[in-house]
C-alpha cells in the first residue's frame, strides 16, 4: 500500500512539472487578440436593422462601419464632458471574455492526453515493477492518478487564466465612468434617442449605461473585440451578446486618437458631435472576427461616450439607469 502511495505521489509530482499550458486561442473582450486571417472568417448574417439617415456615412461595407455626422449637438457634448470631469473616474476595466471556453478547452486537452497517459503509466508500473495483479486495485490506481491529475490541472489552468486577465488589464490605460445617476446628464438622453432612431428593433432596456471614457495623451486601447464567443454563458446578466457598439466623440482631437479597424484597413478620426457605429456580432449573435478594433493614443486629451447594445434586456446595474429609462419612455 505504501508503494502504491509513493507511485501516486511521484506521478502527481511529474504531472505538475510537465504541465505546460498553451495561450488561449479565443479572442478576448475588453472585452483582446490574435484572430484567424480573414480568409478563415466564417460568414456572418445581417446585423441589426438600420434606419435610413441622411447624416450616415459608410466608411466600410460588409462589415458595416458607419460615421454618424452631428450625432448630438455641441452643447450636449459639453454637458457630457462636464459630467465626466465632475465624476470620479477609475481605470477602465477589461473583461476576459471567453475564459469559460478557454478553461474547458485546456482541461479537455489535458484530460484526453497527459492525464490519461500518466494514469496508464501508473497501471503499467504497478503491474511490471510491483507485481500488482488485482484488477480492482489496478483500476483504483489508474483512476486515482487520473483524478488527481485533473484536479491539479484545473487549479493550474484557473491560476493561468487569472494571470492572463491581469495582463489584459495593462492593455488599456484610459479612465472611465458609467453614468448611473438618478437624473440624466445633459446629452445623455439625446444619445439614446438617436441610437433608438437608428436601430428601430432595439429597446432602451437592452442598452448599457452610457460610459464616458477619457484618454490622456499617450493612453491607448490595444486591439480587441466587443463581442464574446461565450456570451451565452458569461454575459447572461448583461443581456447576452453585444450586437452593436456606439462611440460618440465628445471633443475634437487633431493629433491621433483615431479608432482603427485593423482587419478592415480603416480609421475613424474623433470629431466633436460625431459618432461611430458598428456591429461586433450579427443579429443572431454570431461573433464577427472582422470587427477587431483599437483606440490609438491621442496627442491631447480625448473623450468618448460608449453604449453597448445587447441581444436581450439587461439585468442589473450595467443597464440604462432608471432615470434615463423614464425620460426615454416619456419622450
Amino acid at each position: 500500500m505504501r508503494s502504491k502511495h509513493c507511485i501516486t505521489l511521484w506521478l502527481t509530482f511529474s504531472s505538475c512539472a510537465a504541465l505546460i499550458l498553451p495561450a488561449p486561442r479565443r479572442p478576448i473582450r475588453t472585452r483582446h487578440h490574435a484572430a484567424p486571417p480573414l480568409e478563415f472568417v466564417k460568414a456572418v448574417g445581417a446585423h441589426l436593422p438600420l434606419a435610413d439617415d441622411a447624416q450616415t456615412t459608410y466608411v466600410h461595407r460588409d462589415p458595416d462601419v458607419l460615421i454618424l455626422r452631428n450625432f448630438i449637438k455641441k452643447e450636449d457634448c459639453d454637458g457630457l464632458l462636464a459630467a465626466g470631469r465632475a465624476a470620479s473616474l477609475e481605470k477602465s476595466p477589461v473583461e476576459y471574455a471567453g475564459w469559460t471556453e478557454d478553461a474547458a478547452e485546456l482541461l479537455q486537452t489535458w484530460a484526453s492526453g497527459p492525464a490519461a497517459w500518466i494514469a496508464l503509466a501508473a497501471v503499467l508500473i504497478s503491474v511490471n515493477i510491483f507485481g500488482v495483479e488485482d484488477r480492482i486495485q489496478l483500476a483504483e490506481t489508474g483512476l486515482g492518478v487520473y483524478v488527481v491529475n485533473l484536479g491539479l490541472a484545473a487549479v493550474a489552468i484557473f491560476g493561468f487564466l487569472d494571470q492572463r486577465k491581469e495582463k489584459l488589464q495593462a492593455l488599456r490605460t484610459s479612465k472611465s465612468v458609467a453614468l448611473r445617476g438618478s437624473t440624466p446628464a445633459q446629452g445623455e438622453v439625446a444619445c439614446y434617442e438617436r441610437l433608438l432612431e437608428l436601430l428601430p428593433s432595439i429597446t432602451p432596456e437592452s442598452c448599457e449605461a452610457l460610459t464616458l471614457i477619457k484618454y490622456d495623451p499617450g493612453d491607448a486601447l490595444a486591439p480587441h473585440y466587443d463581442a464574446n464567443r461565450a456570451a451565452d454563458a458569461e454575459d447572461v446578466a448583461r443581456g447576452g451578446q453585444t450586437l452593436a457598439t456606439l462611440l460618440v466623440y465628445l471633443n475634437d482631437v487633431d493629433d491621433g486618437g483615431r479608432t482603427r479597424f485593423n482587419k478592415l484597413g480603416i480609421t475613424v478620426a474623433p470629431r466633436k458631435g460625431d459618432a461611430c457605429l458598428f456591429f461586433p456580432a450579427d443579429a443572431s449573435g454570431q461573433f464577427d472576427e472582422r470587427l477587431e478594433h483599437e483606440g490609438e493614443a491621442p496627442g491631447a486629451e480625448k473623450w468618448i461616450g460608449r453604449i453597448w447594445v445587447h441581444a436581450r434586456p439587461i439585468i442589473g446595474e450595467t443597464g440604462c439607469p432608471p432615470g434615463t429609462l423614464e425620460a426615454l419612455r416619456n419622450r
